[in-house]
């Protein structure tokens, strides 16, 4: 039988002896990572004294891992130095790994993602009941956790990580009474479905059969999520009940049809004839249970979608304090943005000047545009890029491979289709189904001529190997490469999106810097506009959620600012309602570069100088918010992370 304890929990190998197992996610440029849902705490038979006992064994094998010792890279010993671990630094683990646990049972659909599987039957309890034991059970964790702290004395990497899981946990509480998707936002239950199901069905981690009744017992709770949604619902805003009702029929489509096919192609005939009519069965009744939603999200919700989806100031600043680790207010964060952006627009003037010195940037940008793929040769030519960027990668010494795998590429599930591209990776504790899925979403079949064409110049052919650059290589698909040598289980499962998303927008600038084009303007013009898309996104998250701009005008900015033809503006602005903190993209960028520039010079102030490929495999192993890795590799340094 297949052991499904956590990863970070004890597994034993013979009588009296026990071992650590060595240690999607979906990464999307284009559309936000998701929120997971907030359910209910630890079954009751989990005690307290039960986590103790069985956390107690992790802590003999993982409490190394708190010892004071220097981060890999040119300045580090390859020895691992002998180190007494501390009382502080034992109690830290030890909470750290029951908090895991709770944290596992409380967000089955990610625990399923990030490859746990002892929950992989359930969904969350989002009844209000249970979001109000959500909450007061995060506050005891923090009680518990500041106690921790209080009595000082962390070393390593506890001192460092014990700031990582508060801000989680923080984050967390505040989504769920600040923020709250769970009234505000429809999209939040069809998402907490497709997620579960999509989560098991998409990689072979288990047995067919196996995973099938894990899917039917979470068909079997869908109804309780749906009234939960019914239940809890109020002051939302129109466009994110347009968005659900998409999403929802999205999701009834996957069900009737891409489920069925992925199963077919898992071996599904050679499950027992009864196991099959039942799943069946319950597949058809989630589909029909999402088609009633489907049909009150239209005909009752949608009518009566009046709320507004600004954060505000202080919610906003706030989320992005707890989330990314940065702590400017929206002020500062406007004039860094807009500086940005007059640098990059300078930039790109150069750029086009040296292809047509006749046009206006804005002309030779709508040109290059127009060199794309057709909609059938969108994966092929994806495919194509990735195994050069592979090559390019070795040849310039960027990082170390571990590696010589390389994602699928494919078309964007129906269901998840708000984006362009996206990287679904497998979890950090994954052991068995460990692909990567590289997804494109190609043009609707529903959209008018006008908007097809308008989506492919998204995909124009410089743009799409910045795309490959982002999501694969060296970017998100190369950050699942290295997850294993993350040193703790706290960073692997709270990564903030400014590292992630930071990483893989750093990388498309960082590649064209270190030769990736030959020196093309087009090329480069490629990457710029991308830049300027994410600070755009930078102006429309501060517009639309501090500023109170409206969408229209909004939108209207955000193609002046990218270079965008109006249809694809106006979808990245919508998608700021939903994701308010977008900013990452460029706020982790230029967090990186400001990094790696005061490291260089600090290495210089020593007579040393800096390896890229050292830099870079050392920032990803260390798996750390900017603002935090800056504290490994400039001790004492107080300058700021973004400035």
């Amino acid at each position: 039988m297949r052991d499904s304890r956590p990863p970070w929990a004890p597994r034993r190998t013979s009588p009296g002896t026990f071992s650590r197992q060595p240690v999607r996610e979906l990464f999307d440029e284009e559309s936000s990572r998701a929120r997971f849902p907030l359910s209910e705490p630890p079954p009751h038979h989990e005690t307290r004294r039960a986590m103790r006992i069985r956390s107690s064994f992790v802590l003999l094998a993982c409490v190394s891992a708190c010892a004071s010792r220097p981060g890999p890279g040119p300045e580090s010993s390859t020895a691992m130095p002998t180190a007494t671990v501390s009382a502080a630094d034992a109690d830290y683990v030890l909470l750290a790994r029951e908090y895991l646990d709770w944290y596992a049972a409380a967000h089955p659909t990610r625990a399923t993602r990030l490859g746990y599987h002892m929950h992989d039957a359930h969904l969350p309890d989002v009844s209000s009941d249970a979001l109000k034991r959500k909450a007061e059970a995060l506050r005891g964790w923090l009680t518990r956790l500041e106690q921790v702290e209080a009595r000082g004395g962390l070393s390593g990497d506890a001192a460092v990580d014990v700031r990582v899981l508060e801000n989680a946990m923080r984050a967390d509480l505040l989504e769920l009474e600040e923020v709250r998707p769970w009234e505000r936002n429809p999209g939040f239950y069809v998402g907490i479905i497709s997620s579960g199901l999509d989560g098991l069905s998409s990689r072979e981690f288990a047995p067919v059969a196996e995973r099938m009744r894990a899917m039917r017992s979470r068909m079997a709770r869908i109804p309780g999520v749906l009234d939960a949604a019914q239940f809890n619902l109020s002051g939302v805003p129109k466009l994110w009940a347009e968005y659900a009702l998409r999403d929802a029929r999205g999701t009834v489509a996957y069900l009737r049809a891409d489920l069925p096919r992925t199963l077919e192609a898992q071996g599904y005939a050679q499950v027992p004839l009864s196991e099959r009519a039942a799943f069946t069965a319950a597949r058809e009744e989630a589909a029909r249970q999402l088609e009633a939603f489907a049909v009150w999200l239209e005909r009752e919700l949608l009518p009566k979608a009046d709320g507004d989806f600004r954060l505000g100031r202080e919610r906003f600043e706030k989320k992005l304090a707890l989330e990314e680790h940065v702590t400017l207010d929206a002020d500062a964060l406007r004039a860094i943005n807009e500086r940005a952006i007059r640098d990059y627009k300078a930039w790109v003037a150069r750029e086009a000047a040296r292809l047509d010195a006749s046009k206006t940037p804005e002309q030779v940008m709508a040109e290059l545009v127009k060199d794309h793929p057709k909609a059938e040769e969108l994966v092929a030519s994806a495919r194509a890029q990735l195994v050069e960027l592979q090559r390019f990668v070795r040849e310039r010494n960027i990082l170390t491979l571990p590696s010589d795998r390389l994602p699928v590429v494919r078309e964007t599930p129906p269901y998840a289709r708000l984006g362009f591209a996206s990287m679904d990776t497998p979890g950090p504790f994954e052991k068995k189904a460990t692909e990567a899925f590289y997804n494109i979403t190609n043009v609707e079949p529903g959209w008018t001529p006008e908007q097809k064409a308008q989506h492919l110049t998204y995909f124009n052919r410089a743009g799409l190997l910045g795309i490959t650059v982002h999501e694969a290589m060296p970017g998100h698909f190369v950050q699942l490469l290295y997850g294993a040598r993350i040193p703790t289980d706290v960073r692997k499962v709270f990564t903030p999106a400014s590292l992630v998303e930071g990483w893989a927008h750093y990388s498309e600038q960082m590649m064209v810097d270190e030769g990736l084009g030959n020196g093309d303007p087009a090329v480069r013009l490629g990457q710029l506009r991308r830049a300027l898309q994410r600070h755009a996104r930078w102006y429309a998250a501060l517009a639309l959620h501090v500023y109170g701009e409206p969408v229209e005008a909004v939108a209207k900015r955000y193609a002046e600012i990218a270079y965008f033809e109006p249809f694809p503006a106006l979808r990245e602005v919508e998608r700021g309602t939903l994701d308010p903190t977008y900013l990452y993209y460029a706020v982790g960028r230029m967090q990186i570069f400001k990094l790696r520039d005061d490291y260089r010079r600090h290495l210089e102030s020593r007579g040393k100088t800096l390896v890229l490929k050292d830099f870079h495999d050392r920032l990803l192993q260390l798996g750390l918010p900017v603002s935090l890795a800056r504290e490994v590799f400039l001790p004492g340094d107080t300058a700021p992370s973004l400035e």
